[in-house]
């Protein structure tokens, strides 16, 4: 006889044969572990990223935006006050921007601050290229030559002006009731329009000999400080600092050695 368990002695009380029932216990925890494992794998590196997501990206941001904000602050402040600081250097604020009127501007009518503008040497060439015209100005009238040299060089701007290179007047000489040769006009006055530049020089000394300007023949060719001051008195242009401003280039440019 065989000592192998019967068949039916392998059975529970359910009537499911034991192997049956371990194959399938052992099958199950097998199934179940592996799942596990995939959840767990599968989860962990996504926690972990976001960790390490949260930790650097937002302190940077927030460092980021401090400092950016901070900046723009600091340089909207810092070019305010410059611009106040230049402006109220100037004398013309965001406060005072129609001028202020209890403040002394300068003068629109000084002519040497306008001639300071000239280059140097184009003044200097001027004055080289009438200097004989001056001198011999000077021996026919007894004008001090170093006068009629300033003169000219002050009122044609070291003729660079509209005047001295449209109408050779450099002298800004007015029309006046006694001129009959040709007339232009300049920012609503009246000059007279020479044929050149010598027959300007020419009528510049008949015209300061003449008229109100007669008496300042008495003074003689080498009184420049006296001439000026005489035509300064009797307004032969619209410079209101004539008698100092030929004076200046007079004694600057060392004239008085022609008379």
């Amino acid at each position: 006889m065989s000592n192998q368990p019967s068949p039916d002695k392998m059975k529970n009380p359910f009537g499911i044969n034991w192997y049956t029932i371990v194959l399938f216990v052992v099958l199950a925890f097998i199934f179940v572990r592996k799942d596990l494992s995939l959840n767990f794998n599968l989860n962990a590196p996504m926690k972990v990223n976001t960790e390490k997501s949260r930790k650097y990206q937002a302190p940077s941001q927030k460092v980021s935006n401090s400092r950016k904000i901070n900046k723009s602050k600091l340089t909207q402040k810092t070019s305010l006050k410059k611009e106040v600081a230049k402006e109220i250097k100037k004398g013309t604020s965001m406060f005072n921007f129609f001028g202020n009127p209890f403040r002394k501007g300068k003068k629109e009518n000084d002519l040497f601050r306008k001639l300071e503008n000239v280059n140097q040497l184009t003044k200097e060439s001027y004055l080289k290229r009438f200097a004989h015209v001056a001198k011999s100005e000077q021996e026919k009238f007894q004008i001090p030559a170093s006068l009629i040299l300033a003169n000219a060089l002050l009122h044609s701007q070291g003729g660079q002006n509209n005047l001295s290179s449209d109408y050779n007047n450099h002298f800004s000489i007015f029309c006046g009731d006694g001129w009959n040769g040709g007339t232009g006009s300049l920012d609503g006055t009246c000059y007279r329009i020479y044929e050149s530049a010598w027959m300007s020089f020419r009528n510049h000394s008949q015209y300061i000999t003449s008229g109100k300007f007669a008496d300042l023949i008495n003074l003689g060719s080498t009184d420049y400080q006296g001439w000026a001051k005489g035509l300064a008195k009797r307004n032969f242009s619209k410079d209101e600092n004539l008698e100092r401003n030929l004076i200046r280039i007079i004694e600057q440019y060392g004239l008085n050695d022609l008379d």
